[in-house]
């Protein structure tokens, strides 16, 4: 995990994991919890531990998962 993220710069920011798969936007940053909301109707979230984010470049964080495995965090 990248230490000099500020996490207050990540909110409302893009999350992509490894194969570009879209993770939704940050909604909260809880301890070691990043979560993320994808959707508007059915909307899914995402409650990804820091230790796999991989970098944050203003704009996009990057989280160290794939699709598939992206499944076993997100709660509708």
């Amino acid at each position: 995990m990248n230490q000099n993220i500020r996490w207050e710069d990540v909110q409302k920011k893009e999350a992509i994991g490894i194969d570009r798969c879209d993770l939704g936007k940050v909604q909260a940053i809880k301890d070691d919890t990043i979560i993320t909301e994808i959707g508007v109707i059915n909307k899914k979230r995402y409650f990804l531990p820091k230790k796999l984010i991989d970098k944050f470049n203003g704009n996009i964080l990057y989280i160290k998962i794939m699709k598939a495995e992206a499944k076993q965090f997100r709660r509708n």
